[in-house]
């Protein structure tokens, strides 16, 4: 049988079995108990639909209209040491005109501290019952949230005036609890908010008032959590800032004391590397002549490093006047020129585009660039025609100074296979050297493609000139550099076959 409270103006009176006494009555149903079960089984004051809702499980935190009244349905921490809230239960709370019934299986906090406090005066209706329910589920958040408080406020205290960072499961243990009670009061709240607005309640003026007093209480405690999130999140924002002023400085260390060491390191490294097989290892100036060439590679790659980012500094600079430029413009007879399609070049049959480069030669930065890039291709045709050299007089001579090897393998076939053998040699330089120019091309922007940067070079070095891709102004030039330097390799080329094969007809190889 289920303990039986009645309320009523103010004054409470205790019946066990007894239903019919005027006032509010509150029946306090456990299911755990066999002899409660089957009294609200066999009740017959409520519906059917009702008993079913009362018996159901709580899914989630809510309230329903049911013929008897209001039900809501709640989960709510069963034991009452503040510290423990893990564990819920589940709890509904039935409301009618003149009656209030719990149904809960085993102890519950809440229920126990209104069975402790049912005397209380201010308990008059079935809505006190809710709200005296939802300050005891609700209230003891505060020490809650006051030991959430406390900690957070130790950890500031150590983390600003100490400098002193607390271990990583310290904040993580934090959050946990902020999660937690959170968890516990916003789903307390997602029933009480809609319930003090909802019109099909029906509900006097005091209580509305009671449901609105339990629901400001609840909004309290859930800024006050969100006040502790904050300040966690405050406080692990502060530690990263720490750690990468720590890392920054640590690094600044490294970097100094690596510029340091770095003249010494490059003179232990050029002076203890092994000359052993280089070109020209006995000759006194190869040395210094690798030396050189490292040197050289070295700058080339600091200077195409600054030319990419500042070309990037000036892509970003004027991406605005791109955006500006691409606005349609409104036809008028002062800009009407301005709407005209360039004209084609009559010589090329392509559109004459140096005007618009004539306008970006005036950016300050664009005659260093013309200067820095022709200068690389003065440099690239050297550096070519210096490899052209090494594979004529180091491996075709290398080649031709196994002629005894080729003649005792090879008999009379020996001139013809060596013929045959500088002729592939020098094809593949030509091939290489066409390669080179290519990269350049693509690798300073002046083709789009790598495919169409090795075919112009081609082109030009065989002064082919089909003339179907073209370099744009003020590039032009590069043109005839990369036809000059490539009939130099060419003549180099054609002399050396000329002296091998007088050479083989001579000695009738």
């Amino acid at each position: 049988m289920p303990e039986i409270s009645q309320f009523g103006l103010g004054k409470a009176s205790h019946h066990s079995g007894a239903t019919g006494a005027a006032g509010a009555t509150w029946f306090d149903v456990d299911m755990a108990d066999d002899a409660d079960r089957q009294w609200l089984m066999g009740l017959q004051e409520i519906n059917d639909q009702t008993r079913q809702a009362l018996l159901a499980p709580v899914r989630f935190n809510h309230y329903e209209q049911v013929p008897d009244g209001t039900l809501v349905s709640i989960r709510t921490p069963r034991s009452e040491q503040i510290e423990d809230i893990s564990e819920l239960a589940d709890l509904k709370l039935l409301i009618g005109p003149a009656r209030a019934m719990t149904v809960r299986s085993g102890p519950i906090a809440a229920v126990e501290v209104l069975r402790r406090h049912r005397s209380d005066s201010s308990l008059v209706t079935a809505v006190d019952l809710l709200g005296f329910m939802v300050s005891a589920m609700t209230k003891r958040m505060e020490a809650v949230i006051f030991d959430l408080t406390q900690d957070i406020d130790a950890v500031e205290d150590a983390l600003l005036d100490g400098g002193t960072a607390p271990p990583p499961q310290a904040l993580s243990e934090l959050r946990r609890r902020i999660f937690r009670t959170r968890r516990q009061v916003n789903a307390t709240q997602q029933v009480l908010a809609p319930m003090t607005t909802d019109p099909a309640l029906v509900l006097d003026a005091d209580d509305r008032e009671t449901l609105v007093r339990s629901s400001n209480y609840v909004t309290r405690y859930l800024q006050g959590l969100d006040e502790c999130r904050t300040r966690v999140q405050l406080l692990e924002d502060q530690i990263d800032a720490q750690r990468s002023e720590t890392m920054t400085r640590s690094s600044l260390n490294l970097t100094i004391v690596a510029t340091v060491f770095l003249p010494l390191t490059f003179i232990t490294g050029l002076l203890g590397m092994n000359v052993a097989g280089i070109p020209d290892q006995h000759n006194p100036f190869g040395f210094w002549t690798v030396t050189g060439l490292s040197v050289l590679v070295a700058l080339l790659a600091w200077v195409l490093l600054r030319r990419e980012i500042h070309d990037r500094q000036l892509d970003q600079a004027s991406r605005p006047k791109k955006t500006l430029a691409q606005e349609p413009k409104t036809l008028s007879p002062e800009n009407v020129e301005l709407t005209l399609p360039p004209r084609p070049s009559a010589e090329t049959g392509h559109q004459d585009k140096s005007d618009q480069t004539a306008v970006e030669g005036h950016h300050p930065g664009f005659r260093r660039k013309i200067v820095r890039i022709y200068g690389f291709a003065l440099l690239l045709a050297l550096a070519l025609f210096f490899f052209h050299l090494v594979m004529i007089f180091d491996v075709a001579g290398a080649i031709i100074g196994q002629k005894a090897w080729m003649l005792e393998h090879f008999g009379h076939h020996t001139g013809k296979t060596l013929i045959l053998g500088c002729f592939f040699l020098l094809f593949a330089a030509h091939l290489a050297e066409s390669a080179a120019w290519g990269f350049f091309l693509r690798g300073t922007r002046l083709l789009p493609s790598l495919t169409e940067g090795v075919y112009f070079a081609a082109a030009s070095i065989t002064t082919l000139g089909f003339g179907d891709v073209l370099l744009k102004y003020p590039w032009r030039h590069i043109g005839p550099l990369i036809a000059i330097s490539g009939v130099l390799m060419f003549g180099c080329s054609t002399a050396f076959l000329f002296v091998i094969m007088q050479d083989v007809w001579v000695g009738h190889l």
